[in-house]
């Protein structure tokens, strides 16, 4: 069974970060997941929140107390260089590009648009930031990464490479969702992971991956369900 660091090396302090995937690989995990969001400006750069403040936090104290109010879609790639995430910078897409490559680890590629308009987009910027590797790079990329979002039309730009479709709960509708795009896989919450939910996506041949497991036993029995992998904030699991 796959596992996949959540976040790096889990929600909280240093998640997201370099410094985090590294934890994570210092830890032994060959694979990480994270998120990746465009600042007012196009540029994909790797945060999770829709607001800052809560990890990604102003370098000047005296605007720490608005920063739940500044929404990351309004801050252009050049403004990230006065937040950090316990000291640590918001890496972009390319960076993060290049840490994985360079450590063989694999990725599982979370497009988080901040809104309807925008979700094309975020996936045509992730593409370009594939498509301007080096073309064996982009082969393992294709081979290897895991491209996934609950926002679907971020991933019409990415149909062609390994799709997983999210969901907290698995509808009614999520096989036409996922014939649609050509998804290989779909990603639930464990809360959704149930026997039944199972067994419908397994049947049409696709893999399933279960979202944030960091118990041991749920683990244990998550894998005897037949799961491909899944995600976690611990890095002991």
């Amino acid at each position: 069974m796959e596992l996949w660091a959540h976040r790096g090396s889990g929600k909280g302090e240093l998640e997201n970060t370099l410094k985090g995937f590294d934890i994570a690989r210092n830890a032994g995990f060959k694979a990480v997941e994270f998120d990746v969001m465009l600042t007012a400006d196009g540029a994909p750069m790797i945060h999770h929140d829709w607001v800052m403040g809560r990890c990604a936090r102003s370098v000047d104290p005296a605007m720490a107390a608005t920063d739940s109010l500044t929404r990351f879609n309004s801050l252009r790639a050049r403004d990230l260089r006065h937040y950090a995430v316990q000291g640590e910078p918001i890496p972009s897409l390319a960076q993060t590009i290049e840490f994985c490559l360079t450590h063989g680890m694999r990725a599982n590629v979370e497009l988080k648009a901040t809104h309807p308009a925008n979700a094309i987009a975020l996936g045509k910027a992730v593409r370009a930031a594939i498509e301007a590797l080096p073309l064996e790079q982009q082969q393992h990329v294709a081979r290897h990464w895991v491209f996934s979002s609950f926002y679907h039309a971020s991933l019409l730009p990415l149909q062609g490479f390994d799709i997983a479709l999210l969901y907290e709960q698995l509808p009614d509708n999520w096989a036409l969702h996922a014939d649609a795009l050509g998804a290989t896989a779909i990603h639930l919450h464990w809360s959704g992971a149930d026997p039944t939910a199972l067994r419908r996506i397994h049947t049409t041949g696709r893999v399933v991956r279960v979202y944030t497991v960091n118990d041991p036993e749920q683990a244990k029995t998550l894998q005897a369900l037949g799961i491909k992998g899944l995600f976690t904030d611990r890095m002991t699991l």
